[in-house]
């Protein structure tokens, strides 16, 4: 299949789940919370004395979801591992939203690896100086959209939908209110029997991020 025509391919089955991604969301009820476990985030931290290991050289405590938590022959495994590391921040050590795209690299194809570039400046700065001022980690979870939104649009093919929220954890337990939601949509491809992440792309479902807005 050429590039033009798999691209055709994942446009075609993107539209159709946009539109129903469009029509499910906010018309039913949000996940329970026993739907949207983390894979590892504690409700607290202790950072210990002045002298403990610096947070850059343990981003969040080491709660961060990391590729190797993803089972590559399951489609949902890899979506799911990938939207949570997606929205995965550390204020003390990202400068910018991107730098958790870069930590999942190892999930994506090599051409869809190569596009995860940081930009001079972070978009959403204003949305993170509350947490930076608190040296604080994002906690992330992730479920699959309502709907059918998931599609296969191929045995070795497929577009994943998933509702993602978060929270922010300050290390010097200072409470950090509001959450911030999002979709986020991932293209996925078998090669050798394990699913790459070849495309991805995020939308925002409220503006309640940190505190700040």
């Amino acid at each position: 299949m050429t590039y033009r025509s798999r691209a055709h391919l994942y446009r075609t089955a993107a539209l159709a789940v946009s539109i129903v991604a469009l029509t499910s969301c906010g018309a039913d009820a949000p996940a329970a919370e026993d739907d949207v476990a983390p894979i590892s985030a504690p409700t607290t931290i202790s950072e210990g004395s002045s002298t403990s290991t610096a947070a850059e050289e343990v981003l969040a405590g080491d709660t961060f979801a990391s590729p190797e938590d993803a089972d590559r022959s399951d489609v949902e495994s890899t979506a799911r591992v990938a939207a949570l590391i997606l929205h995965s921040w550390d204020t003390t050590v990202d400068r910018t939203e991107t730098a958790a795209a870069v930590r999942a690299k190892p999930l994506m194809s090599e051409a869809w690896a190569a596009n995860q570039i940081e930009p001079e400046r972070n978009a959403s700065n204003g949305d993170w100086l509350k947490p930076a001022e608190h040296r604080a980690y994002s906690v992330p979870r992730a479920v699959p959209a309502i709907g059918d939104a998931a599609q296969d649009v191929a045995p070795d093919k497929a577009i994943r939908v998933l509702d993602v929220t978060w929270r922010w954890v300050a290390r010097d337990e200072t409470p950090l209110e509001g959450t911030g939601q999002r979709q986020v949509t991932l293209y996925l491809e078998k090669v050798d029997g394990r699913w790459d992440v070849v495309g991805h792309q995020t939308r925002d479902l409220t503006a309640a991020v940190g505190g700040q807005r």
